[in-house]
């Protein structure tokens, strides 16, 4: 087992401390062994039985393509709601799945809706109001603790609002520390910006690839993120949104004991918060040396408490080891749609739309990555890539006109972003505006020249739509020139010399099947490229 696995292992037996050791126990009860069963004389039949073979029953899709179009008209319609609170709460679920109302309500307001908005703590706070600031956190929490219907408020009030890593909440926090040097919520609300400061100068790289300046950077930031959050719980100990910032400098600090007294003394204030059970659940994943059962054990555990608060309900959709099994399942049809029924029987969390989006689009389900999008969309509508990635999946689902308006959007809101074009520009392609998709991948090139897939996509467009032979040569070249590894430019730059026709075809193959021809994952590539050569009169020139 690995340290990160075994302090894991540590906190799910705090979890249990503050109890919770009966699940375990149940767990292992399970595992006794069966007593002995004493032996009966008896004959053997003269016929075996015949084996019990179940009906195959006809796949049965999630849903009918009509279900399908009514969510992609619902959901078009919902996303153009301006206020984004109710545009979450007016959002169609998902086709053949039926979510609890209660659970997708208070989702949303979780997401969306800080009971005190950031403007409001601005301006508070500029006015040298932070008495009254503290006065509405100390309401809110007690609201949070004591009545039905309230649950989490703090909490995501304090995501919102203070989970940032930008300047600007870091010089707002220390505003309201130096008007209320002994506010409990004032210390926690900067000890959370420091905590999401220390992960953004960490980086989200793995650890070989980080730096380790990065690595000293996020220690100091932990350390001022550890300060602060400690002294808010020792001035008050049911100050929720604390425990779980403590959590995640346990996680990115690697300090076990720190991350068990953060979730003893947290659950022990507020025995249903979705916060300590989401980050302790994430924390269990494989990917993090964590294991299933772990993450099962933690999800069986908040669900004792689902009754008193709904959000614990988004953690079933990771009983199967988290996001990272449904990014890389190597999923049949019928598997796809078991963890689309099953899975996501209820609504996941944001990550996890977002991994399933990803896992959907990758194994050619577009149907679901575009219903998974969207559910991420609708809970979380800034995420720019996910609404990119949606649109290049519309118009093979007869969407053109929703893709066209999303590239426009998308081109309105991130002009410096290459991705933007690179939508619109396929968009264009697919309705046969030629012209117009040049003009777009090209502005994409020019944005980020070393952009593979956009060197790509305009070099097939001269190629094989335009033949404008010259240009994709061009293209070609580059493709090889920057990034020999990729075979895409290659099989590109040969059936450019092929069609054109141009010589050189012998030796780019030659080249080709020297660099990718013992690769096991380039033998097809490898058979295309051989098979250009008969097909060319030119092929022996060079």
């Amino acid at each position: 087992m690995t340290a990160r696995g075994r302090w894991l292992l540590l906190l799910l037996v705090a979890v249990a401390a503050v109890g919770l050791i009966d699940f375990f126990a149940f767990r292992l009860g399970q595992m006794t062994a069966r007593p002995p069963v004493a032996s009966v004389a008896h004959r053997l039949p003269l016929r075996p039985a015949p084996l019990y073979r179940p009906p195959i029953k006809p796949y049965q899709p999630p849903f009918t393509q009509e279900q399908f179009r009514q969510f992609l008209t619902e959901a078009r319609s919902a996303e153009a709601i301006a206020d984004p609170l109710q545009r979450c709460l007016a959002y169609p679920d998902p086709p053949g799945l039926h979510w609890s109302k209660a659970v997708t309500d208070a989702y949303c307001h979780y997401q969306l809706d800080a009971l005190i908005k950031p403007d409001e703590v601005r301006r508070l706070i500029q006015a040298g109001h932070a008495a009254e600031l503290d006065r509405r956190c100390a309401e809110i929490l007690h609201a949070q603790l004591t009545q039905p219907g309230a649950q989490s408020a703090l909490d995501r009030t304090f995501n919102i609002d203070f989970a940032v890593a930008s300047p600007a909440t870091r010089a707002l926090v220390d505003a309201w520390k130096r008007q209320s040097p002994q506010s409990p919520f004032a210390l926690a609300a900067s000890g959370l910006s420091y905590v999401v400061m220390a992960q953004s100068a960490r980086g989200s790289e793995y650890a070989y690839k980080t730096s380790q300046e990065q690595f000293e950077s996020m220690g100091r930031l932990l350390q001022q993120a550890r300060t602060d959050l400690d002294a808010a719980v020792k001035l008050d100990p049911q100050l929720s949104p604390a425990y779980a910032g403590m959590l995640y400098v346990a996680m990115l600090g690697s300090d076990p004991g720190y991350g068990m007294s953060a979730v003893k003394r947290g659950l022990a204030a507020d025995p249903a918060n979705y916060p300590i059970y989401a980050r302790l659940a994430w924390m269990s994943q494989p990917k993090w040396g964590g294991s299933v059962p772990q993450v099962q054990g933690v999800v069986a555990a908040a669900q004792r408490h689902a009754k008193d608060n709904p959000l614990l309900l988004l953690l079933l959709s990771e009983s199967k080891g988290g996001d990272a099994y449904v990014e890389n399942c190597p999923c049949s049809r019928e598997q796809e749609d078991d963890i689309y029924q099953h899975l996501f029987a209820e609504p996941g969390t944001v990550g996890m739309f977002m991994s399933a989006g990803w896992g959907a689009h990758h194994r050619n389900r577009a149907d679901l990555s575009v219903i998974y999008r969207s559910e991420l969309l609708r809970f979380d509508p800034t995420q720019l890539e996910h609404r990119q990635g949606r649109a290049f999946d519309l118009p093979g689902l007869g969407q053109a006109d929703w893709a066209l308006a999303e590239g426009n959007a998308l081109v309105a809101m991130a002009p410096q972003d290459e991705n933007s074009y690179e939508v619109r520009g396929f968009v264009y392609q697919a309705l046969s505006q030629s012209d117009r998709a040049v003009q777009d991948y090209e502005q994409a090139i020019r944005i980020n020249p070393d952009d593979t897939w956009g060197l790509l996509q305009l070099g097939n467009l001269y190629a094989f739509i335009l033949h404008d032979w010259d240009k994709a040569w061009v293209l070609a070249n580059r493709m090889v020139q920057l990034h020999p590894e990729d075979p895409r430019g290659w099989l590109l730059r040969a059936k450019v010399e092929q069609a054109q026709p141009r010589k050189g075809l012998d030796r780019t193959i030659s080249d080709f099947v020297a660099r990718f021809g013992n690769d096991p994952a380039q033998q097809e590539s490898v058979a295309e490229m051989q098979s250009l050569r008969a097909l060319s009169p030119t092929a022996t020139a060079r």
